[in-house]
């Protein structure tokens, strides 16, 4: 019930897996999460972690695949949740096309990184310092969709 890309040559079955998210056995569309980090460790971490708690799970090896799998994905996108160091596409960058593409979309930004002088820039910006473990990864996901108003943002003041 995943798509998990894997690089730009890697199988991906995404047309078979469109319509699962809105199927459901309660009548209720399941959450659709995006993952993108290069790390395939960290991101199968987060897949399983989020397959765990009953989301359905986009998953990219870094932001180019990200937007393109976002782009591809007719349904709703529910939260992001990506690394901010990435080839060919960073993270803060996929978060500023995505906020573009998909106005109002959650974005969970991570990283290994001292990122204290880029939070402090955009108070917007939803962080989750690695390593983590995975019961503050659950609790920052819950909280995230728990929200039903995601905060305004202006992805324009990052010169």
């Amino acid at each position: 019930m995943t798509q998990d890309g894997a690089g730009a040559s890697s199988e991906n079955n995404y047309e078979d897996s469109v319509s699962l998210p809105d199927l459901r056995s309660a009548g209720m569309r399941q959450r659709v999460i995006l993952v993108a980090d290069d790390e395939v460790m960290i991101r199968n971490l987060v897949r399983i972690l989020m397959q765990a708690e009953g989301f359905f799970v986009l998953a990219a090896a870094d932001g180019h695949e990200g937007l393109e799998l976002s782009r591809k994905y007719p349904g709703t996108i529910d939260l992001v949740i990506t690394d901010v160091h990435m080839p060919r596409l960073n993270g803060t960058d996929l978060r500023a096309h995505l906020l573009e593409e998909r106005p109002g979309i959650k974005v969970l930004v991570m990283s290994g990184a001292d990122m204290t002088e880029i939070v402090s820039q955009n108070e917007n910006l939803l962080f989750l310092p690695k390593p983590f473990d995975g019961k503050a990864l659950i609790g920052r996901v819950r909280a995230m969709l728990a929200d039903p108003a995601p905060p305004p943002d202006s992805c324009e003041h990052s010169a």
